[in-house]
């Protein structure tokens, strides 16, 4: 990792049945996330949620439910000097519509008003803030006609699939003014009361100014079907300045490719009036910069993905574009001297293409191995602080995770406050944070909560973590069981020629040592950018350890992992056909047939042959948990367990003697006559069956088997 690399100082898994969509901060730095909140798993039923956390988060001050609406989701949040909470978004209204909303909470966290906006109207609100008077300014969309406008405000003739502009005074009871057909999913007001709205429209009439950087949406089609049968106008966005009073657009400009479509992800306004948008972008996006071409595509083409993300700075009059870099996607903000920071998230499912990622000159110090690979990791996320003048990365912490999504920012102090969903508890953990007081099985997708201080930067040389996986199978680590394998990757970590441990007792190796609540760990391996560790048998009573990695004395930004009783993982044959293709046949074990030579496509099992499998993570405390192996897969038979090391169990398995219709993955004419032949691999609790490694624990995979 880079020098520059600034310190994760807060990283956790919050609270599951929690998605939160936006960040807030107050001035005296306590932090406020908005969401929605699962209240009836059964019917899905959910809830908008508010929660409090104290400068620290490492205390509630609470927890709010703004009850008594249907599927009640908030989509944004805003905080005043004393502590009252602005929350915006939509519900389900008697008619079954989609009804936008405002509501305010006082600084105890009791609903001072909840008041529906748009009258007849369907749709919903996306960003609020509150001005120097108190008022609250509300922007949306409405997916209808009839969304009202007050007199001398903006307004067009058809409100239907056009954002909205309303200001309320700070009591709710009073509309100051109501505009249509201009405003945005994201915004900023300057000191003078002057209101900047950015957004994302497939609708080439939002209006525009003259003399601005980009006056003309571009008309270009993209596929809304398969095979690109039916097209449909791609996503362009804007960014507009008005004035108080939701009469006159002072600027108003189009910021965006002309091929594959731009979305919005975020605006800030610097002291001097300079603009600062973020999201993301693919082919014709102004750069000003030369940007990475997406592996894997004809020629490097970004012809079909808004694959890139972007952040791009406008002067003050939104005429001139100053600079416009690959970075970011999720949020910006902007510090008083002019300091950018920027939320990101990479992976498949964001960037249409994982492999994008390493590209990104923003992540180039990231090792290749933490990021997504489709597999066992789809989406990360990570924070960059961009130099205000140049548009230069100055540094970029990456977080990590398997499924997570940054979906606000927020700037307090030196710090960085990240919030998103994830689908599981594999992020990164720091010590001493808030987090569920013990990690069940299965538990539902939840809330992510971080925070970046840029103000330390470590010197150069000192060991810097830039993820943690299990050894396993690379998978992004959460919580960890006993005598788990760890792969800790980054840089400093140890020699710049690597070392082998000649037993599984050492815990001092290469002038590496690596404590877990002061428990030496034993290590297998130590090098310059990564250490592979058992985590060490510590009392099962302790459901959380903090990690220190320490080299030559000195140490790395401290991590922290909460203790399950056991965490089995299989082990898979990396790279896992890496990167993912339509004829990836998945997660492949790493297995050995009835000879001992390895598995494969060139080499694979007989029917009804013997073979052996790995697994990591089963130590679990016996006065807790017992249970045994199970294969759930038609055919298969668990044969026996040796205890192959103290971290490694191997799994003797009774390959199908034929070929069921429940139990082969793929039978490809191109691989007759190779199979591969899939089962998942359970550690029983009871009745109890952990899911997959797909999922996050146990193991699902494929063997090669001859047919």
């Amino acid at each position: 990792m880079a020098a520059a690399t600034p310190v994760l100082t807060y990283s956790t898994y919050l609270r599951d049945a929690f998605s939160p969509k936006a960040i807030a901060v107050d001035p005296s730095g306590n932090v406020y996330l908005a969401g929605s909140a699962v209240i009836d798993p059964a019917g899905s039923t959910t809830a908008a949620m508010v929660v409090k956390l104290n400068a620290q988060a490492g205390q509630y001050a609470y927890v709010s439910f703004l009850n008594g609406q249907t599927n009640q989701v908030v989509n944004a949040i805003a905080v005043d000097a004393a502590g009252n909470a602005y929350a915006a978004g939509s519900y389900l209204n008697a008619q079954g519509a989609s009804q936008a909303f405002v509501a305010k909470l006082d600084a105890n966290g009791d609903l001072v008003f909840s008041t529906p906006l748009g009258g007849m109207a369907a749709g919903t609100a996306q960003a609020v803030a509150v001005n120097g008077a108190g008022q609250i300014v509300i922007s949306g969309t409405s997916f209808t006609s009839g969304f009202p406008s007050t007199a001398g405000a903006y307004s067009v003739a058809n409100s239907a699939n056009h954002p909205w502009l309303v200001e309320l005074n700070g009591a709710g009871t009073q509309t100051v003014f109501s505009a249509t057909g201009i405003g945005g999913s994201a915004m900023a007001l300057d000191s003078a009361g002057n209101i900047y709205v950015a957004g994302t429209t497939m609708q080439l009439d939002y209006p525009t100014t003259s003399g601005v950087y980009q006056p003309v949406f571009p008309a270009f089609t993209v596929c809304t079907s398969f095979l690109c049968q039916i097209g449909a106008q791609g996503a362009n966005q804007y960014v507009s300045k008005i004035d108080p009073t939701g009469s006159k657009l002072m600027f108003s400009t189009a910021l965006t490719g002309n091929q594959t479509g731009t979305t919005n992800g975020g605006l800030a306004v610097d002291a001097q009036g300079n603009v600062y948008l973020t999201g993301f972008a693919g082919a014709g996006y102004p750069y000003t910069v030369t940007v990475p071409a997406i592996p894997g595509l004809p020629g490097g083409s970004t012809a079909t993905f808004s694959a890139l993300p972007y952040v791009s700075k406008l002067d003050p009059m939104g005429r001139q574009l100053l600079f416009s870099v690959p970075a970011g996607g999720a949020g910006v903000q902007v510090d008083s001297s002019g300091m950018v920071y920027v939320g990101g998230s990479v992976g498949s499912s964001i960037a249409g293409n994982y492999a994008v990622t390493a590209s990104l000159p923003a992540l180039a110090a990231v090792p290749a191995a933490c990021l997504p690979n489709g597999l066992t990791g789809l989406n990360a996320s990570y924070v960059s602080q961009i130099d205000g003048s140049s548009g230069s990365v100055v540094g970029t912490q990456y977080l990590g995770g398997s499924t997570l999504t940054i979906s606000g920012a927020a700037f307090s102090g030196t710090s960085l406050w990240i919030t998103g969903p994830t689908a599981d508890t594999k992020v990164p953990f720091t010590p001493n944070v808030l987090t569920l007081p013990y990690f069940e099985v299965n538990l539902q997708a939840g809330a992510y909560l971080g925070a970046v201080d840029f103000s330390q930067t470590p010197p150069a040389g000192t060991p810097q973590i830039g993820c943690v996986v299990d050894s396993s199978n690379f998978a992004p680590s959460g919580q960890a069981a006993r005598y788990q394998l760890l792969t800790v990757l980054g840089s400093g970590l140890g020699p710049a020629a690597g070392v082998t441990a000649a037993d599984s007792a050492t815990t001092t190796l290469g002038g590496v040592q690596v404590t877990f609540g002061g428990v030496a760990a034993p290590l297998l391996y130590a090098s310059s950018t990564q250490i592979n560790l058992a985590v060490p048998l510590l009392p099962f009573s302790r459901q959380f350890s903090p990690m220190q990695v320490s080299v030559g004395g000195s140490g790395a930004a401290p991590r922290a992992f909460p203790l399950t009783d056991f965490n089995p993982n299989l082990f898979l044959n990396v790279p896992m056909s890496i990167p993912v293709t339509n004829n990836s046949p998945g997660y492949v074990a790493l297995a050995l047939n009835a000879d001992g030579s390895l598995n494969g496509p060139a080499n694979p099992a007989e029917l009804g042959s013997a073979m052996s499998v790995f697994v990591n993570g089963m130590v679990p405390d016996p006065d807790v948990i017992s249970g045994a192996l199970q294969l759930l897969a038609e055919g298969w038979t668990v044969t026996g367990l040796n205890q192959l090391t103290p971290f490694v169990q191997e799994v003797g398995l009774q390959v199908p003697s034929a070929l069921g219709s429940a139990n082969y993955f793929s039978c490809p004419p191109a691989q007759a006559p190779v199979c591969t032949l899939g089962f998942s691999l359970y550690y029983g609790v009871g009745t109890l069956n952990l899911a997959p490694v797909g999922s996050g624990q146990a193991g699902s995979a494929v063997v090669y088997v001859s047919r």
